[in-house]
């Protein structure tokens, strides 16, 4: 591996901007706010040394940005006229698109000079690794650090697991790679209840190694990998299947594992019952949500002691091994007497 130090005008960046690319372990390029843009031009046009940025020569002429990536598409954007400029330093400027700058100042930009390390001949690892250990700004979150992983699970999980209707439908946004993050607890808790009888805690480092722990799968652990992975997409099929266009309105990363499990539960045991018990399980989820966001209007008068002790499940520490356990039995308890009731909420 080598790896130099150049220093490149922005002009000379921007015009070049075509031979840059990004990595696939890299986050969302646009994340930045308006606001952060808006301080980088600020730095530039104040000369305000900003940090370097790491890029991976592919070959002559092309390179993979590393890190510094949130910095280049900010430059890039501003140049391309794609946001306006705010400053307390500069007042005059303020509102002003780059092409409305005086030609002094678009000078100072373009005449800037960005400080590059440049690395050659690097592995995969060495530049996960590298990427991960820069973070010093916006921090990552779990869903953007699985995917500068790799192996057998990260590869399902962000590529077909992702993909799915059910899960494209969801309302959880794309942005920081969150849904990828709910599909790795789900994975968790599911190959977790199949091997150890137990549920699982889904914080990062947890995530972290249950990736690593399929990293690389031999050939005999292969074939179990990709049935139990099967048996994901096979309740994801039937999730879909019955919420159809009711999975817009589910928005809660933990309400969205406990259905999971709890219709795994089912599809595992009886898949005749499962059947039956689908068509009566999307207006209960439905109705669930509307009850809990009804309660939760009324504060500290709320009325319905078992809607709040689910939700505390929800929303407290619930990620907990021992929080998903409650909220499976709890919803378990919930359905059944909303069954044995007319469809009636228990407490209500």
């Amino acid at each position: 591996m080598k790896r130099r130090i150049e220093q490149w005008k922005i002009e000379e960046v921007y015009n070049n901007r075509d031979n840059f690319s990004q990595a696939d372990y890299q986050r969302n390029p646009k994340l930045w706010k308006p606001a952060d843009k808006q301080r980088l031009i600020d730095s530039i046009l104040a000369d305000i040394d900003i940090p370097k940025i790491y890029l991976n020569e592919i070959s002559k002429g092309q390179y993979e940005i590393v890190d510094g990536q949130q910095r280049l598409y900010a430059i890039w954007g501003f140049i391309a006229n794609e946001y306006k400029f705010a400053s307390k330093d500069f007042e005059e400027l303020n509102g002003k698109a780059f092409d409305e700058f005086p030609q002094k100042y678009r000078d100072i930009i373009l005449n800037y000079e960005l400080q590059f390390t440049i690395i050659k001949n690097a592995t995969d690892d060495y530049l996960k690794t590298l990427f991960l250990r820069l973070q010093l700004g916006l921090l990552l979150v779990a869903g953007e650090k699985l995917k500068a992983e790799s192996g057998a699970m990260r590869d399902f999980i962000f590529g077909k697991m992702v993909k799915h209707p059910f899960i494209d439908k969801i309302n959880i946004p794309n942005r920081r790679y969150a849904k990828q993050a709910l599909c790795a607890q789900i994975c968790i808790n599911s190959f977790s209840r199949a091997k150890l009888k137990t549920f699982s805690r889904t914080r990062y480092e947890d995530l972290y190694y249950f990736f690593r722990e399929y990293r690389e799968i031999t050939e005999t652990e292969k074939k179990l990998f990709e049935e139990k992975c099967q048996h994901i997409i096979n309740i994801l099929d039937v999730l879909d299947k019955n919420f159809k266009d009711d999975a817009k309105n589910l928005r809660n990363r933990s309400f969205v594992l406990s259905i999971y499990l709890f219709v795994e539960d089912l599809y595992e045991v009886d898949k005749k019952e499962l059947e039956k018990a689908m068509p009566l399980m999307v207006p209960f989820a439905m109705k669930i949500l509307k009850r809990l966001k009804e309660e939760a209007k009324l504060g500290i008068r709320r009325q319905n002691e078992e809607l709040y002790r689910f939700e505390s499940y929800l929303s407290n520490a619930p990620g907990e091994k021992y929080q998903i356990e409650k909220r499976h039995d709890k919803l378990i308890e919930l359905f059944e007497y909303c069954l044995k009731n007319n469809g009636k909420i228990k407490g209500d």
